[in-house]
């Protein structure tokens, strides 16, 4: 990009590693390769996408639009029927819709951690998600 013909260089994560991270397909690639288990996840970008995708999960799902804060266009879906609605909600806020099992009733606990060059590490944010 113009970072790089500008002679730019990134320090901390690199460029890479960020999009490992950001992309879900790539990130599940990469636990993969270590042996950890994700919730099972798909993204679509039709109706029919998202139909396949709740199928392979089983219902019920969790519908949200991509890219979207605050839990824009998001939901839970029991059925087929009620898929297509939320869906169809959800692809007016973005080209891109993601099918998440439904893992109601678990808690996600995210942690933001710094480290630097002599593997000192701080937490600097925690945040927990029900």
């Amino acid at each position: 990009g113009e970072l790089q013909k500008a002679g730019v260089q990134v320090l901390g994560t690199q460029i890479p590693v960020i999009e490992a991270t950001e992309d879900r397909e790539i990130f599940s690639e990469k636990l993969k390769e270590i042996g950890e288990t994700i919730a099972l996840s798909y993204s679509a970008t039709s109706i029919d996408e998202a139909l396949v995708a709740a199928n392979k999960i089983g219902y019920p799902v969790l519908i949200r639009a991509a890219y979207a804060l605050g839990g824009l266009g998001s939901g839970f879906a029991a059925d087929d029927d009620e898929l297509k609605e939320m869906a169809a909600k959800a692809f007016t806020t973005s080209n891109q819709i993601l099918i998440d099992q439904d893992l109601r009733g678990w808690k996600e606990l995210e942690y933001e951690v710094v480290r630097d060059s002599s593997d000192n590490c701080i937490t600097v944010c925690n945040m927990e998600n029900f």
